[in-house]
């Protein structure tokens, strides 16, 4: 129950902010972790790339614009962002309505996954990240970049989150992630701070 309603907040938090996602702050702090992510990718990109939590598409359209070879597909649970993402990127991706603990993709469809500013919205991280592994390739890359904080400071807004109704569920640290990763079968993780209240792990499908 709890589950579902830190999906429902969520999901009204991002269909009211769908259409001006970049003036928000949110849509600030979120491009601070996209640019964040992609300077960890190595410029011989190819294959397929998917961005959980993809939101109006932002960006899908910087990887499309930079690699038009990709081929690019997002998903997101709020319907008024992939319908602004599908307007943005037309017939270039594949944009799909859709909750990150049960991905609609065959096992092994992508060489590449991101999530940006998503993952401390979902209540199960180990079947999100199990399910990420699901459809990447064998060692195919996930590129996951959240805001976190120092340990006080992050316990507190752990135990406040259910009551600000926007559908935060925690922040992680990095050894929580990393025991994470492990045991949802990640290797070679990596983890890089961003800014005082960002981080971008990588990691690479055993």
């Amino acid at each position: 129950m709890q589950d579902e309603r830190a999906k429902k907040h969520s999901r009204k938090m991002f269909n009211r902010i769908a259409s001006r996602y970049e003036s928000t702050m949110a849509g600030r702090h979120s491009d601070r972790m996209k640019k964040a992510a992609l300077r960890c990718l190595d410029h011989n990109v190819r294959g397929s790339v998917l961005d959980v939590g993809c939101g109006p598409g932002l960006l899908l359209s910087t990887l499309a614009a930079q690699f038009p070879h990709l081929q690019l597909a997002g998903l997101d649970i709020a319907p008024e962002m992939v319908k602004v993402a599908q307007g943005r990127l037309g017939d270039r991706a594949d944009i799909r309505l859709g909750e990150s603990e049960s991905l609609p993709w065959t096992d092994a469809s992508f060489n590449y996954i991101f999530c940006i500013d998503s993952f401390h919205h979902y209540p199960n991280g180990r079947k999100v990240l199990r399910e990420f592994r699901r459809v990447l390739t064998r060692d195919g890359h996930l590129f996951l970049a959240d805001p976190t904080a120092p340990f006080l400071l992050r316990a507190i807004l752990n135990s406040l989150v259910g009551l600000m109704r926007m559908g935060d569920v925690q922040m992680y640290d990095r050894r929580k992630l990393t025991i994470l990763l492990e045991n949802s079968g990640f290797t070679s993780i990596q983890w890089q701070a961003s800014g005082s209240w960002g981080f971008v792990a990588s990691a690479v499908a055993a």
